[in-house]
């Protein structure tokens, strides 16, 4: 414990969970017993290894945290991006032993040579890696270069920036680079142990969303087979735009009598009270049309009442792809996000060859549906959206999505102008082409019309609805 405290220390670490376990091995657990990362350490190692090779394994440890940065996350990626090699797990763990060490040796903590000479076995693969370090650093960590391989895989390693690991993309060509080289010369496929539960796995791959396009996102929900919906397409996109989707926020508040205010100038009737009378404009007279006071008028204001929504999107051919990510969509989950969290619900119309209408809830199904792509021609069944909403929905907040190449856009405009008259209030995000130039007056008239030159414009938007 005392060896564990001073490397550490040495490294200006934060406190960390330290737990001892049965075993010779030293790893690090990403949810301990309190679902805090620990290092735990087998009893065995206290008596395998001298007290300085302990510390620089400590010191191994603790680096993968402060360098790599390391993660669940990063851990979840590194073997997924290396899903085609067998022994996957052992060339992360050579290359993670090569990022840390080459950070620790700039930092001054020499400990890690020790480690490294006692722990590491001689086959080919981390002879290479000792070698690779030995020639980088000026150390001696005891790699020799007899081998024409060895020789080969450390000229070739020279060639990756390992100090430049902190950008994800930068990260995974390193890593594939690196699995190239070694891959061969890998005679143990014995790997570090990597400790995690299911929830940690879960939210590990929740936040891989933000890093990985939304087809990629997928393949690594199905790899991992982690949390509701694995290998389910919807249920991995639905999670990817979700994540993309907190980045934004839609303001959403609903309009409420604020109170009055003193208004225009009438004439004085005692009948209305002396509260309403207007000394100075009356010269200080009570007298017959001379005496003056204010009309007291009513001002809108702002409240927190939850508002409920209907987003009609538009998922026809012209519209993106959401495989490769959909900015139409994001923006729809940011809209939809909001209105649930401030206690609404959200209906959902999803048009192409057909018009798919969803009761307004509070469930995922919301999301489900709205991820969903259709691909198709662009006609929305006006009558079906008036029926649905005056059945469904009346009243709504109407928010429609579209990049204006629908094909009943008279129909549309009629339906906007029947929606408008049963109390909702009607929005059109609209991606602007030829066409909307030439509608956006008349679609005025019966909607608030938020134009945008491009679909990545779309998550952008701040609507106060």
């Amino acid at each position: 414990m005392n060896v564990f405290e001073e490397a550490r220390r040495e490294l200006y670490f934060p406190p960390v969970r330290f737990r001892l376990v049965d075993g010779e091995r030293i790893w690090l657990n990403f949810a301990g017993r309190y679902r805090k990362p620990e290092v735990a350490a087998g009893r065995g190692v206290f008596f395998k290894f001298s007290n300085s090779a302990l510390k620089g394994l400590f010191q191994l440890s603790l680096a993968r945290w402060m360098k790599h940065p390391y993660s669940l996350k990063v851990a979840l990626l590194e073997e997924f991006w290396l899903k085609n090699y067998e022994k996957r797990k052992r060339i992360v763990e050579l290359f993670d032993t090569v990022v840390c060490a080459l950070y620790l040796i700039g930092r001054g903590c020499y400990a890690v040579r020790s480690a490294m000479v006692e722990a590491m076995c001689s086959d080919k693969a981390n002879t290479a890696v000792k070698a690779y370090l030995s020639r980088k650093t000026g150390l001696n960590f005891g790699g020799k270069l007899d081998d024409e391989e060895v020789r080969k895989a450390v000229g070739a390693m020279e060639k990756i920036s390992f100090e430049r690991c902190s950008n994800l993309e930068v990260l995974r060509q390193n890593l594939q680079s690196f699995a190239e080289i070694i891959d061969n010369l890998i005679e143990s496929n014995k790997e570090e142990m990597l400790e995690f539960n299911i929830s940690a796995v879960d939210k590990a791959i929740q936040e891989v969303a933000g890093e990985v396009g939304v087809k990629e996102f997928r393949e690594i929900s199905e790899y991992f087979g982690v949390g509701k919906g694995a290998g389910d397409e919807r249920s991995a996109d639905v999670r990817w735009y979700m994540q993309r989707s907190a980045r934004y926020s839609v303001r959403v508040e609903g309009s409420v009598n604020a109170g009055n205010y003193p208004g225009r100038l009438v004439d004085f009737s005692p009948d209305e009270g002396v509260e309403t009378f207007s000394p100075v404009e009356s010269l200080g007279k009570v007298l017959p049309g001379i005496a003056k006071m204010h009309r007291p008028e009513g001002f809108e204001g702002r409240g927190n009442e939850s508002r409920n929504a209907v987003i009609i999107l538009d998922s026809s051919g012209s519209m993106k792809n959401p495989e490769s990510g959909s900015c139409a969509i994001i923006g729809a989950f940011a809209i939809a996000r909001k209105y649930m969290e401030t206690g609404g619900k959200v209906g959902v119309v999803n048009f192409s060859w057909k018009t798919k209408c969803l009761k307004p809830s509070r469930s995922e199904d919301v999301f489900k549906v709205l991820a969903e792509y259709q691909g198709g021609g662009t006609e929305l069944k006006a009558d079906v959206v008036v029926d649905y909403v005056r059945s469904e929905a009346e009243g709504y907040d109407v928010i429609l999505i579209t990049d204006a190449g629908i094909d009943n856009l008279g129909e549309v405009k009629e339906m906007l102008k029947k929606l408008k008259e049963i109390g909702c209030r009607n929005y059109v995000i609209w991606i602007s082409s030829e066409a909307f130039r030439r509608q956006k007056d008349e679609l005025s008239k019966h909607a608030r019309v938020i134009p945008v030159s491009d679909e990545r414009d779309i998550p952008k938007i701040a609507i106060t609805i």
